[in-house]
């Protein structure tokens, strides 16, 4: 009967870590350190008629927004950081994340950008996934190579939800 007990409590715990596997332990975003707000005020780097280079100079730095197919994106928590090469000279890489999609089809771009006294604000857009279920851990981000780093950063959605850094 100890036996009986003992494989059926095994059994019941490798289920539940299995499926706290699947669904990647995750909180709903309403309980994620989420703050929302309006926008803050910058200058933007947009033209004349709102488009966004995909290149070019914000403050003084060099930027180049990147897609994801050109930098992958594998961090599965909401928020962004900074990556860089190890070599002299590298490019930084700031890689914003939408965290891991319940649907397929999630997408996050970035769509302005620009400073505030010298602190490099980023605006990115969320479109919602609305595709079937998936597993994949694949997730929606967006990056932002520059040349060198601001002395401050701040990525907010388009809504005014502000992403906070992942590695401080």
């Amino acid at each position: 009967m100890n036996r009986l007990i003992r494989k059926t409590a095994c059994v019941v715990m490798a289920i539940t870590l299995i499926t706290g596997a699947f669904t990647a332990c995750r909180k709903p975003r309403t309980e994620m350190n989420e703050t929302e707000a309006a926008l803050p005020s910058f200058t933007s780097v947009r033209d004349d008629s709102g488009n966004l280079s995909p290149d070019g100079t914000v403050g003084d730095m060099e930027y180049r927004i990147m897609g994801q197919d050109q930098y992958g994106c594998y961090n599965q928590d909401r928020g962004y950081y900074v990556d860089t090469l190890d070599q002299p000279d590298s490019p930084y890489f700031i890689v914003v994340s939408a965290g891991i999609p319940e649907r397929e089809g999630g997408e996050l771009t970035i769509t302005d950008l620009g400073m505030q006294d010298s602190t490099l604000v980023i605006v990115v857009e969320e479109k919602e996934a609305t595709g079937a279920k998936t597993d994949e851990l694949d997730c929606p981000c967006a990056v932002l190579e520059v040349d060198h780093m601001p002395s401050d950063l701040v990525v907010v959605s388009t809504t005014g939800e502000q992403f906070e850094s992942l590695f401080e």
